[in-house]
């Protein structure tokens, strides 16, 4: 028996004939075969089950017809979750393109606010970078006068150096000095520890000497080298301290010179040099006199404020020369001054004497003119 596909074909029908069945009833009484095999074929075409038999009164032609019905109730509740899905899918989509477009002109808002501050601040900076224009200019005058005042200050330096170098190195060799007294104590301690080992090691060896004229000799003999060390050592501080003294008394009667300077540096001065003489433990003492160790400080800061005291009284000896110049030069405008006021004062009275004698001769011809009619 053949199959009813290949007896009766029906051509897919177009949207046009479509449109006319669905406004009529599709099956009927007359073309009820012709339909259901229109719609076997349009279930195969579709990709739904084998054929429908709907003539058929057995249980297995009833359950596939029931079966397909069952799909395309399916197809047609994922077909209509797909339209729900598809429709809330493109309102979240104009929602998103609404947002994007409100974003997009309040960006370009922005941005054109952003346009004008930069237009705003590149004038700004124009006009800020002409002022500092004008300002470096002023500052480059400026900077070539300074130079000018700097290279004559150097000028005017130059000639305050010569003393000044020659007390720095007369402080630096006392420094040195100083630095070779405190090299020598601690040789001096240093020897004394080998003397002491060296008896701790003699000591150890005592029982293999010959007897206690040997004890005696050694030691002697450490004891005069002991002396003349110290000897040594002695008179090399006597003599540093002669020539601290002498550069002391040398200050002192350097910046004690009478010169008209100010009385506040030899106030410092006389303050230090009463410092100096004051002992660490109370009453009067020469620092010289003390161990180094003692003095030291005392000693240092001293000589350090006299070196300042020297810089400023050289610096103040150089303002009193400016200043005597400028003195003498007042002075002579003074004098030139004083001429001219003398001048002018014999001129005042040479005028007032001619008009006390004008007014005397108007007084006696008024006089002699007023007599006349009363005669």
């Amino acid at each position: 028996m053949p199959s009813p596909d290949s007896d009766f074909a029906i051509p897919p029908s177009s949207p046009s004939s479509r449109f006319a069945m669905s406004e009529t009833n599709f099956a009927d009484v007359n073309n009820l075969e012709h339909c259901i095999k229109y719609l076997n074929q349009t279930l195969v075409t579709f990709g739904f089950s084998a054929s429908l038999d709907l003539f058929a009164n057995d249980p297995v032609s009833v359950a596939r017809t029931c079966n397909c019905v069952h799909s395309l109730l399916q197809q047609r509740q994922r077909d209509i979750e797909f339209r729900e899905s598809s429709n809330e899918q493109r309102h979240r989509l104009n929602s998103d393109i609404s947002r994007l477009e409100a974003k997009i002109e309040r960006l370009e808002s922005q941005l054109a606010t952003k346009d004008r501050e930069i237009a705003t601040i590149t004038r700004t900076e124009a006009k800020s970078r002409a002022g500092f224009k004008g300002q470096i200019e002023k500052l480059q005058q400026e900077r070539d006068e300074f130079q000018k005042m700097v290279i004559g200050n150097q000028q005017v330096k130059t000639q305050q150096m010569h003393e000044m170098k020659r007390r720095e190195k007369e402080y630096i060799k006392l420094q040195e000095r100083l630095n070779q007294v405190v090299n020598e104590k601690k040789k001096e301690s240093r020897s004394g520890m080998e003397i002491m080992n060296l008896l701790q090691k003699e000591g150890r060896q005592r029982g293999t000497w010959n007897g206690k004229k040997t004890d005696n000799d050694f030691y002697k003999k450490i004891v005069d080298a002991y002396e003349a060390k110290n000897q040594e050592l002695m008179q090399e501080n006597n003599e540093v301290r002669a020539l601290l003294r002498s550069m002391q008394e040398d200050m002192r009667g350097f910046l004690n010179a009478p010169n008209g300077s100010s009385k506040q540096p030899l106030t410092t001065i006389e303050k230090h040099d009463n410092d100096l003489s004051q002992s660490p433990f109370g009453g009067k003492t020469d620092v010289f006199d003390l161990p180094f160790h003692m003095g030291r400080g005392q000693i240092e800061e001293n000589l350090r404020a006299k070196m300042s005291s020297i810089k400023e009284r050289l610096c103040q000896l150089q303002d009193a020369q400016k200043g005597a110049d400028v003195t003498s030069e007042v002075s002579e405008r003074e004098l030139e001054l004083e001429a001219q006021l003398v001048e002018a004062r014999s001129i005042i009275q040479e005028q007032a004497s001619m008009m006390s004698k004008q007014y005397a001769k108007s007084e006696r011809r008024r006089e002699s003119f007023i007599s006349t009619p009363e005669q």
